[in-house]
């Protein structure tokens, strides 16, 4: 079976149940808040409605996409850390859930990110200078490029994790 249908199948076994499908959705939505929400809170004086204006329609493609990517990666951990909760092996389980969850997210936003003024702030609550934000801006496309498959990657070790062929992941 390929990496890709790996998680297809994964995925759909985790989305039968109503509750993960919702948590999906939940945080699909949440996620796509927040790629609205970082460039209007990082720039004084924009709002929503103007940043909806400037998106363009590859931009909501994207953040829809990533947005999806990131609530499925949620879900699946979450159904993850549910199904080693119940085989009482939950340190691992949390820590290696949240890990994936968290690094996924933050790629996502990295990803997404397109203005200075945006990545300035999010890359100076980590303690990069502006350097990095030219940098990242230079190189945009294999960022998000990268982005997604760090998500898709997150995606994969879970279903692994979900269908008991790795321990570690």
């Amino acid at each position: 079976m390929s990496k890709f249908q790996q998680i297809y199948s994964v995925a759909k076994q985790v989305l039968r149940e109503r509750k993960y499908f919702l948590a999906l959705l939940i945080f699909a939505l949440f996620f796509f808040a927040l790629f609205i929400f970082i460039p209007v809170a990082a720039i004084p004086g924009n709002s929503f409605a103007f940043q909806l204006s400037i998106f363009r329609a590859q931009d909501y493609f994207l953040m829809i996409f990533l947005a999806l990517l990131v609530g499925l990666n949620f879900s699946m951990n979450i159904y993850a850390w549910r199904e080693r909760r119940q085989a009482a092996d939950i340190s691992k389980s949390a820590v290696s859930s949240s890990a994936a969850g968290f690094g996924g997210a933050f790629a996502a936003i990295v990803g997404t990110a397109t203005c200075a003024s945006c990545l300035a702030s999010l890359f100076g609550i980590v303690g990069l200078g502006i350097g990095s934000v030219a940098f990242v801006l230079k190189y945009q496309t294999f960022f998000l490029l990268g982005a997604i498959a760090l998500v898709i990657l997150s995606l994969y070790f879970t279903a692994r994790k979900i269908d008991k062929i790795c321990d570690s992941c």
